[in-house]
């Protein structure tokens, strides 16, 4: 069973065993009685140089600092090439796409 956080309005923070689809939005405080609303889990990769860290910083980079495309490149804007038609019989037994 998974362990929750929980916060109530005078501040405490306190922690309970709910299974997942049984874990309500708000609990009543141990302490002063008043409802206490559950915490965000803090959850994400843990080591600061691996793969998961380095994707995230680079969307956050991303997300300030946009790259900008002044001009299309690659060979889409190039012209078309002609289809080429074959001459051999049995290419016109195959199916046409």
């Amino acid at each position: 069973m998974p362990l929750y956080d929980f916060r109530c309005p005078e501040g405490d923070v306190f922690e309970a065993f709910f299974t997942m689809q049984e874990k309500p939005d708000t609990v009543s405080c141990p302490q002063c009685g008043k409802d206490a609303a559950s915490l965000m889990p803090a959850v994400g990769p843990s080591q600061g140089k691996s793969a998961q860290m380095r994707f995230l910083d680079a969307t956050k980079a991303t997300a300030d600092q946009p790259e900008v495309v002044n001009s299309l490149s690659g060979t889409r804007t190039a012209k078309r090439q002609p289809t080429a038609i074959t001459t051999n019989p049995l290419h016109q037994k195959l199916p046409k796409p």
